[in-house]
């Protein structure tokens, strides 16, 4: 009985099963499409520049369907997170603090609503141009800083496990800076994508090590120091099949996608000088990407 007790108080104060699983996915969705378009860029052949978002085309809309839906998966982790209205209090009936770590992942959503949200505004005013990677930056770094300092208290081998999320968080953020900085090189945009879904595929596996299904207990020791060099490998394991990943997909796109056609239409980049640089949109797959040109 209070082996139970404890648990469940332990689960209480630190999270659920769900509450990782839901950005986890988020952040691999996010990351994988962003991975497949820049692979199909380069697959194609056509000129190269960072993008944080791609168009999608719909027959029904032209608006930027990518940073609106970023919007809503992000105020829905929040109403997700917070559940019912007891969760919204950060102080009990005593004075006591309560429901911190339902607040600090509504922090970690309401950074990256930020960056959606700037994406989305950056579309239709061309003097946010570029505001977009320092958004992503102080994204991923605030979700680093708000996981660095949620291991007070943790397991050895729990603390690991939160340790190796705010190095791909760190990764993210350096990445996200390197993307925008060195926009016409697409190993940083590689990169970008491949961190934010290592960021997305540990965090889903950090709740299954943490609170396995149909268990009140994790699987593993967590004051094991060999359980803790087992999750570093694991974190490892992750990164070398993210790698492998965009292997296949570069090589796969390569043989489905075939080459950039230009169209005649040029629009003026919003912060190019006169004479300088251009970008065109390049039809590929129903799916219209920018691309940074030399102008003739």
């Amino acid at each position: 009985g209070t082996a139970t007790t404890a648990t469940t108080a332990y689960d209480t104060a630190m999270g659920t099963l769900f509450g990782h699983v839901l950005p986890g996915s988020i952040f691999y969705i996010c990351g994988f499409w962003n991975l497949v378009n820049t692979l199909r860029v380069l697959a194609a052949g056509a000129p190269f520049h960072h993008r944080f978002w791609y168009p999608i085309d719909l027959k029904f809309t032209q608006r930027p369907v990518e940073p609106i839906l970023k919007m809503i998966m992000c105020v829905a982790g929040i109403l997700i997170e917070m559940g019912h209205s007891a969760r919204w209090s950060i102080h009990d009936t005593e004075g006591n603090f309560q429901n911190m770590n339902d607040f600090q992942h509504c922090t970690m959503y309401l950074s990256f609503l930020l960056a959606s949200t700037v994406d989305l505004l950056a579309s239709k005013n061309s003097k946010l141009a570029g505001l977009d990677g320092f958004c992503y930056f102080v994204g991923f770094a605030g979700e680093g800083f708000l996981f660095y300092f949620h291991l007070g208290g943790r397991p050895m081998v729990d603390a690991q496990i939160h340790l190796c999320l705010v190095v791909a968080c760190v990764m993210c953020a350096i990445t996200a800076v390197l993307a925008r900085w060195k926009s016409s090189n697409p190993i940083t945009s590689i990169a970008f994508a491949l961190f934010s879904m290592l960021n997305g595929t540990w965090f889903i596996h950090a709740g299954f090590l943490l609170y396995p299904i149909g268990q009140d207990t994790p699987d593993i020791d967590m004051m094991d120091m060999q359980a803790m060099m087992y999750v570093t490998d694991l974190f490892l394991l992750h990164l070398l099949f993210g790698i492998f990943l965009v292997l296949v997909l570069y090589f796969v796109l390569r043989v489905l996608t075939p080459p950039a056609k230009p169209s005649k239409t040029y629009v003026k980049h919003p912060r190019s000088e006169p004479g300088s640089q251009m970008y065109k949109t390049v039809p590929m797959n129903n799916i219209s990407a920018h691309f940074y040109v030399d102008s003739d």
